[in-house]
């Protein structure tokens, strides 16, 4: 008898744990789903238009400019960069994701982003809010 019970608590355990699996990687696909439409697009357009459904709205860049120094720019300079008119349709955008962590509604994400000319490494920061994934925070560099 105890070994039935036993069987069937772990039998319990086991099922939430990969219900609990199930859900983080359906997040994570949700994100990546997000960072490829808006973020990764949005640089192969070119486009702040895109930049506007996954950068939250207090969303901030922090990166280090060629002399090291540490800059900082809000979501309204850092879509003032970007012009569709002046995009360069040559360039071959490609992003790569080297890892998504989630912890319930919040996220952590490392990714490359470039083309033939540059690239960055990316970190996010990002939060679930209202039931759609947001890009809260960034730090970048250029390879």
């Amino acid at each position: 008898m105890k070994k039935i019970v036993f069987f069937f608590i772990l039998i319990s355990l086991l099922s939430n744990f990969f219900l609990g699996q199930d859900q983080i990687d359906k997040e994570k696909e949700a994100i990546k789903k997000a960072i490829m439409s808006y973020y990764h697009e949005g640089h192969v357009k070119s486009d702040p238009k895109l930049y506007e459904k996954v950068l939250h709205d207090e969303w901030k860049i922090f990166y280090l400019d060629k002399k090291g120094q540490l800059k900082i720019a809000d979501k309204k300079t850092y879509m003032s960069w970007y012009d569709p008119k002046k995009v360069d349709k040559t360039l071959q955008w490609k992003t790569e994701f080297f890892y998504i962590d989630v912890s319930k509604y919040l996220a952590s994400v490392k990714l490359k982003i470039g083309n033939q000319k540059f690239g960055y490494i990316d970190y996010f920061n990002l939060m679930k809010i209202d039931g759609k994934w947001w890009i809260v925070h960034k730090i970048s560099h250029s390879l």
